[in-house]
This record gives C-alpha cells, sequence and structure tokens, in this order.
C-alpha cells in the first residue's frame, strides 16, 4: 500500500524553517518527552481533546512535529504507547492516516477503522472520539474558511458548506490527492519556493479534497461510470498547472480530437481548451483573493498558470467576473475573504 510520507528535506540549508522559526508564513515546533502527563497537556491544548489516555507500558516516549504554513498544518506524532480522546468539530479540517491503518474514530452512532496508508477526514460537525494504535500519526490540518473559499470559486460562487465531506476518499481522487499532499508538505518543509507558489499548491490540495471528500449534491462521484468529458475533467483538474494539449487530453481519454470537442460543446458549452482556460482562471482569482496586495502582483500570480500577455489576460478575466484583476487583488471584500481563510499564526 502506497503511504504519504512528509519529511524534512535531508539536505538542511540555512533557509529552511528550523524549531519555533517564523520564515515568511511558516512556523515549525517540535517537542518530545518521556511523561505522560506532558503528553496529555500537549494534546489538550493544541486540540481542545479531553479525557485524553496513553496505554500503559514501560519505556514511554512521544514526539509532536508541527509545521504551520499558512492555511496548512502539517502535523507528525509518534508515541510508544496507543492512545484516546475527545475531540469537538473546529476551524480546521482534518486529514489523518499511519501506514499501518487502525485508527478508530467514533463519533456515537457510527465507527470506522483506517485502512493502512489512506486519508480519512475526521468529522467537521460534530464530537468525536479517536483511538491511535501506538507508532506515527501522520494528519493535515487545512483551514475551513479557507477550503470554502477555494470550494465556492471552483463551485460557481456556491459554498459547500462545513458539514459535506465523507470520512473516505472516492477512489479516483486519491492518486491526485496523494500528489497534491506530498507537493504541499515537500514545498512547506523546503526553501525553494516562495509564500506566492506555496499557496498555489495549497489551493490545488483544497480542490483535491473537495473532489475526494466533498459530497455535493448534483454531482456524480469520480468512480461512478464516469463519461469522456467528466474524464477529461479530472485530467485538467490534475494538470492544471501544466503545458496540456489537445492531444494530451485525448490520449488521457481515449477519443479523438473531434469526438472530445463534440462532448464538451454539448456538455459545458465550451472547448476543451476554453474549459482549461477557465480552470485557470478560477485558480488566478483565489490566488489573488488570498494574496497580500503589498507583496504580490497581479502578473506574478497570473504568469504562475501560464498566462503570459497580461493586456488579454486582463480582459479575459473582466469578462469572466466582472471584475479586473487589480480590483480582486485591491478590493476590500477580498480583504474579508482573507481574514477568514487566513487566520494569523500562533
Amino acid at each position: 500500500m502506497e503511504t504519504i510520507e512528509m519529511r524534512r528535506p535531508t539536505a538542511a540549508t540555512d533557509d529552511a524553517p528550523r524549531l519555533g522559526q517564523r520564515l515568511d508564513a511558516r512556523r515549525l515546533s517540535e517537542r518530545a518527552g518521556t511523561d505522560r502527563r506532558d503528553a496529555v497537556r500537549l494534546f489538550e491544548d493544541l486540540y481542545g481533546a479531553e479525557d485524553v489516555v496513553f496505554g500503559r507500558g514501560e519505556h514511554f516516549r512521544w514526539r509532536h512535529r508541527t509545521l504551520r504554513d499558512g492555511n496548512v498544518e502539517l502535523v507528525s506524532s509518534a508515541v510508544t504507547t496507543d492512545r484516546r480522546g475527545d475531540l469537538d468539530a473546529s476551524g480546521w479540517l482534518t486529514l489523518g492516516w499511519t501506514a499501518g491503518g487502525g485508527v478508530g474514530i467514533d463519533t456515537g452512532p457510527d465507527r470506522v477503522v483506517t485502512e493502512p496508508g489512506i486519508p480519512v477526514v475526521f468529522p467537521v460537525d460534530r464530537p468525536y472520539s479517536v483511538v491511535t494504535p501506538a507508532g506515527v500519526h501522520h494528519l493535515v490540518r487545512i483551514d475551513l474558511g479557507f477550503l470554502e473559499t477555494v470550494g465556492s470559486v471552483l463551485g460557481g460562487g456556491t459554498r459547500s458548506g462545513t458539514g459535506t465531506f465523507r470520512l473516505h476518499p472516492v477512489p479516483d481522487g486519491l492518486p491526485g490527492l496523494r500528489t497534491a499532499l506530498g507537493a504541499v508538505a515537500t514545498a512547506a518543509f523546503g526553501d525553494g519556493d516562495p509564500h506566492q507558489a506555496r499557496l498555489s499548491l495549497q489551493v490545488q490540495l483544497a480542490e483535491w479534497i473537495v473532489r475526494a471528500y466533498g459530497t455535493r449534491t448534483g454531482r456524480r462521484e469520480l468512480g461512478a461510470g464516469r463519461s469522456t468529458v467528466e474524464l477529461a475533467q479530472a485530467y485538467l483538474a490534475e494538470h492544471c498547472g501544466d503545458q496540456v494539449t489537445l492531444a494530451h487530453l485525448c490520449g488521457a481519454t481515449g477519443v479523438s480530437a473531434r469526438t472530445l470537442q463534440t462532448a464538451f460543446l454539448r456538455h459545458t458549452d465550451s472547448t476543451p481548451m476554453t474549459y482549461l482556460q477557465h480552470m485557470r482562471l478560477d485558480r488566478v482569482r483565489i490566488a489573488l483573493q488570498l494574496a497580500d496586495p503589498g507583496s504580490v502582483t497581479v502578473a506574478t500570480v497570473a504568469r504562475e498558470w501560464g498566462f503570459r500577455h497580461m493586456g488579454r489576460f486582463a480582459g479575459t478575466y473582466l469578462q469572466r467576473f466582472g471584475e479586473y484583476p487589480g480590483e480582486t487583488l485591491r478590493g476590500l471584500p477580498t480583504r474579508r475573504v482573507r481574514s477568514r481563510a487566513v487566520p494569523r499564526s500562533a
């Protein structure tokens, strides 16, 4: 079973985040010990957990590492015994997994046990209990306000709410989710990606979370007998930041260019490449809504998503959203979105 590894780069550099250090939007914290009482206090303080209990056993040890990078928090928690605790819904959506599986999540009427290496979503709308076996537990926490903002823009302005996530991912969403998780973790722990590039990766992760775990009504799940158009849309979502041609799409869907063009015109009222352009414009809009206008330019964000001619880009953006990209970056409504989606670091 493939698992997701989130590790600090092996070659340490002066620019990589150090323990307790703030580096632009990042903050790294690592704690360890041998006292159960310290471990209980840590979990209670960090997650608002109650009735935290660690299993019996000699030579007890624990280690807890957290890297906060803007809208995302990467957590690695290692304990030599099993542990349990009661938690309540918070302002974060949490994905969790272990290499060996066996994490029990109990909401009262329902109880699930995780499979090896498969991330599950912890409940976001009700209290729950978690029992975790000894070993390393990986968590990725993403701000719900940020997730809703991404889902709203990509969904045409309709927010999906915070209670619309299934526990397990749809099968076809898992590869893209794994890729997005790995990219976010690598960039967060590394030193080669500026803040705006890391934000773009977080947007892609949020999109894959919505695709893999969202339960929007009126839309079929990714694996439920997808049509040619749905196959193409899934491919474009995964490769939105790449150089994609019509030939690539035909190869991914197994149909001719004429068949693909006809199917897109029938179901989306656009060509495949126009659909791709709209996807990229949507992602530019998200990035501009969440960006700091004092440190980010429209041109930087636009080029990151493949737009090279700023005049044509601005006109296309205006036609799609009814405002210029600079207005999105500077507008007061945008600042309100950003204040909700990106809470202050501790």
